[in-house]
């Protein structure tokens, strides 16, 4: 029988038992060091140490988890450019851009300070380990979850200052990687005397922000509508274009993770954050590469040096300019725009976690010769302390703050359209679907509420509905829920799904059925906590046309609003807009009138609309507009909207399409309310 040694010796080193030794760690290294209250970032890290060259030998510093490793680091600044929300930081951008900046250039400062004066660090080292510290990680973000503060302007700043810090970190970062380039001497790397890329600086940025922010957008919105339909094509397109943008920033001789986050950036528009593509690209980067990334660290560090007093002392240092660098920017940043004290504390809390970002700028350093393998391992001690730090701080000062009242979901946010075949175009209205929830980055899912024995049919219908938002770009899966009551089911799917708009397919105005006997979207309507819109188009449209109706009661105003900002998000590129309405300067200071937008004045007349109207246009109006007609009224809109496309919309509570009433009580169904009757339905 052969010896263990015997046994070690054929799997060490193979492939085969080097993917089995990096799997267990991703596996358990989380486990393990969450049972010790820190991050599973270092349990990972602590596995990588553990079957090192440094400690057991089994897996060596370069081959196949480096080279994974490589891979994850691109990854993980892919995501972040993906995943930036652009609304959220436009939502909060004062506090959130002082905060930045002042997060971002006090850790820096005071690290360059520190660095240059005590340890004897070059200029561009030290920039570069300014750039570490001045960079943050939410690792701490589950505990405001928890505590429900998600949408406190504290939290809000600082999550918005994040990308702010980091942003500026990695223009360091490609500033200071682009002065030095590493050739290959046999085994040895060393740093060049001079920069050699292929492109000159100068010329090789603008030529990944151009090629990045611009062409690969274009490429990826034409490859999601003419070629890949499929969310595997385009999981797998996502990673060529991460691996393009990397590519051509080394042309530039910039570093690749650099041109890795841009193309996150421009792809940030087409991958939804609620989408499935979205949801892919996370469990991969999440379960492989970025777990990859850092076990790799890990057997990079020798764990005698890692309480080597000189390491300890140097993370210490390391902790205070984390922890001084991010207080003070909270405290003036507090001081400027009135924020209370627990809120700084909370704000600053949130900025002090470091985690993988931050080991991705010090490796960049180490690669590029700037500093030792001193500087990570000091790095790895600081990651711990401001760990524990940040979880401390965030737990502690969550408890002493108030939750702030839910605010109303963007419109595009999740939105769910019935697709029944009630007589519109499906394309079309998917299209309609789809524009909505791409101006707030949302994702919109087409759904089914089949009876009985109806289910074979609708499950057809809606793979029907899947294939035609995929022809269109937009990811999307289908839900399909059997129920004996339309109007139940989608109001149980909406609650479930936490829609922020309900489209619901229409058949058009029914004269006089409507009216004497009122119909199902007038019940679904007078229920539905969120706004929601019923919708007959017949064709793809080129124009929209909005009749913003009576304006001059607050919840009709505010239906109003709600009918202006569906109707420009519906606009299609280089569609044109045409606004009609009684109250002229009201709109125009809402929207910026250009060469797609015109603002007519318009009374109400329905005799002078018929004429202005084209069978291309798409008409959107609020629902008082259509229950403010009466008898022969009703009669004579069914004509004018006989052969036009029209999405009739209103906010929680009021959508009807008829001037019929439900006798049901409201109250049965959505419980007491506070508010008037007249608040919530027409009177």
């Amino acid at each position: 029988m052969r010896s263990p040694n015997v046994w070690m010796r054929v799997l060490v080193g193979s492939v085969e038992a080097t993917l089995f030794l990096l799997l267990v760690i991703i596996v358990a290294g989380p486990i393990v060091a969450e049972r010790f209250r820190v991050p599973g970032l270092i349990g990972l890290i602590a596995g990588g140490m553990l079957v090192g060259p440094f400690v057991l030998g089994w897996v060596g510093a370069s081959g196949l988890v480096s080279d994974l490793g490589a891979i994850g680091l691109l990854y993980l600044m892919f995501l972040a450019g993906v995943s930036f929300n652009i609304r959220a930081f436009f939502r909060n951008r004062s506090n959130a851009i002082v905060y930045g900046l002042l997060g971002f250039f006090l850790p820096f400062t005071l690290a360059i300070f520190v660095t240059t004066t005590y340890f004897e660090i070059g200029f561009l080292a030290a920039a570069l380990i300014g750039a570490m510290w001045a960079s943050n990680t939410l690792v701490a973000y589950p505990d405001v979850l928890a505590a429900g503060l998600q949408d406190n302007r504290a939290v809000s700043a600082a999550v918005s200052a994040g990308v702010v810090a980091d942003l500026l970190s990695l223009t360091v970062l490609a500033l200071a990687s682009s002065t030095a380039v590493i050739d290959m001497e046999g085994d040895v790397a060393v740093r060049a005397t001079t920069a050699s890329p292929a492109l000159p600086v100068w010329l090789g940025i603008p030529l990944l922000v151009v090629f990045t922010l611009w062409l690969l957008p274009k490429i990826a919105e034409w490859f999601f509508v003419r070629v890949g339909h499929s969310r595997v094509q385009r999981f797998v397109f996502a990673l060529v274009a991460m691996a393009a943008g990397a590519s051509v920033a080394l042309l530039g001789g910039i570093e690749g993770l650099i041109g890795a986050f841009l193309a996150g950036l421009g792809l940030n528009r087409l991958v939804p954050a609620r989408s499935g593509l979205m949801d892919r690209l996370d469990f991969v980067g999440g379960s492989i590469f970025i777990p990859a990334f850092l076990v790799s660290i890990g057997l990079t560090i020798n764990p005698a040096l890692l309480f080597d007093p000189e390491t300890v002392v140097l993370a210490i240092v390391f902790t205070l300019i984390v922890v001084v660098g991010k207080s003070t920017a909270a405290l003036v940043t507090g001081a400027i725009f009135k924020i209370s004290f627990n809120e700084i504390g909370l704000m600053s809390s949130l900025s002090f976690g470091q985690a993988a970002s931050t080991l991705a700028i010090a490796q960049v350093g180490v690669t590029l010769g700037f500093f030792g393998y001193l500087v990570v391992n000091a790095a790895v001690l600081t990651i711990v302390s401001t760990a524990l730090i940040t979880s401390f701080g965030t737990r502690f000062f969550a408890q002493r703050v108030e939750r702030p009242a839910k605010e109303r979901a963007a419109l595009g946010e999740a939105v769910l359209v019935d697709v029944r075949a009630h007589g519109s175009h499906l394309d079309a209205l998917m299209q309609l679907g789809g524009l909505v929830a791409r101006a707030d980055d949302g994702v919109v899912t087409p759904y089914l509420i089949p009876k009985a024995g109806q289910k074979d049919v609708a499950r057809l219908r809606l793979d029907q509905a899947e294939a035609a938002a995929a022809s269109l770009g937009y990811d999307t899966t289908g839900r399909l829920r059997v129920d004996e009551s339309f109007a139940g089911g989608s109001l149980d799917l909406a609650d479930e799904s936490d829609a922020s708009l309900l489209v619901l397919a229409w058949q058009g105005i029914r004269f006089p059925s409507d009216f004497v006997f009122g119909n199902e979207i007038d019940i679904i309507g007078e229920r539905c906590p969120v706004p929601s819109m019923a919708v007959h188009v017949l064709r793809p449209w080129n124009r929209v046309v909005l009749i913003t109706g009576d304006m001059s009661v607050d919840w009709k105003a505010e239906d109003s609003m709600l009918a202006l900002a569906a109707a420009r998000r519906m606009r299609p590129r280089e569609g044109k807009l045409l606004v009609m309405t009684s109250d002229v300067d009201t709109i125009s200071k809402k929207i910026s009138i250009d060469e797609f937008t015109e603002v007519v004045e318009w009374q109400g007349g329905r005799g002078e609309l018929a004429p202005m109207l084209e069978p291309d246009d798409l008409v959107v109006a609020p629902a008082h507009t259509f229950a403010a007609a009466k008898g022969v009224g009703q009669w004579r809109l069914a004509r004018v909207f006989k052969d036009i496309s029209v999405a009739v919309i209103a906010g929680p509570h009021r959508l009807t399409v008829s001037s019929a009433r439900s006798k049901r009580n409201v109250e049965s169904f959505v419980g007491p309310t506070t508010e008037p009757m007249s608040a919530i339905r027409p009177s």
